[in-house]
């Protein structure tokens, strides 16, 4: 099983990262939880939402609130912050990015799905803003996982006036979005150094092998990314 993950992550006592495309298509539940069950991880702990590529963070403070969601039905939101211990959180991509936010202690983490209508509605910014509102973390350290690059994020004027001109590649005509950069720039207005801040360029689009594409393929297969802590 391939887990793409940071090792920072696994210092602050957190299990996760994402998975490449080899244990399938991750909308099937059972999937999910043979994963959860060779990592030792409980999948009952692991939290699930709506996801609507939207702004809307939920936080879980406490066993009460992270047992309530699990017996209501899912909530619509795009991103998880957690500062309890026991539980977890998981989300889907096929493009988007994962975005993986957490103290050098883990005593608070989140996960975001950051697709670019999240990205342009500031998720990142908004989420490394709430970890850091729980007074909790000292050093924050961010990780973007895999997802489509600016070598295959091609989008028409329309998408890329959204976006800091910074973040654009224009080449022989067309444009192409730099979520990473975009990201980036983000968590660096919300207080993280650039340099506790990692992106490897691992390309969902460009590299079948190893990962499900919307963009390449137009069929419905998702990616699993989680955070848990013990």
């Amino acid at each position: 099983m391939t887990i793409y993950t940071d090792n920072r992550l696994l210092s602050a006592g957190l299990i996760g990262g994402t998975l490449s495309r080899h244990r399938g298509d991750m909308r099937d539940i059972s999937r999910q939880n043979a994963v959860y069950t060779d990592l030792s991880i409980p999948s009952e702990k692991i939290l699930h939402f709506h996801q609507i590529h939207s702004d809307t963070l939920i936080s879980i403070t406490s066993e009460q609130e992270a047992t309530r969601l699990v017996n209501a039905p899912e909530a619509d939101a795009d991103a998880w912050l957690l500062t309890v211990s026991g539980w977890g959180a998981a989300i889907q991509t096929a493009d988007c990015a994962p975005l993986f936010l957490f103290d050098e202690q883990g005593k608070a983490f989140a996960l975001a799905h950051c697709g670019w209508r999240s990205v342009v509605k500031k998720l990142p910014f908004k989420t490394a803003q709430a970890l850091k509102q729980t007074g909790l973390c000292g050093k924050i350290f961010g990780w973007i996982g895999p997802h489509i690059q600016v070598c295959c994020f091609e989008v028409q004027e329309d998408v890329a006036a959204q976006f800091s001109p910074t973040s654009l590649h224009r080449k022989n005509g067309k444009i192409f979005v730099n979520l990473n950069l975009e990201i980036i720039s983000q968590l660096q207005e919300a207080g993280l150094s650039p340099n506790d801040i990692k992106t490897p360029y691992y390309c969902t689009c460009g590299d079948e092998k190893n990962f499900f594409s919307w963009r390449r393929d137009h069929v419905r297969q998702n990616l699993l990314s989680f955070i848990y802590k013990p």
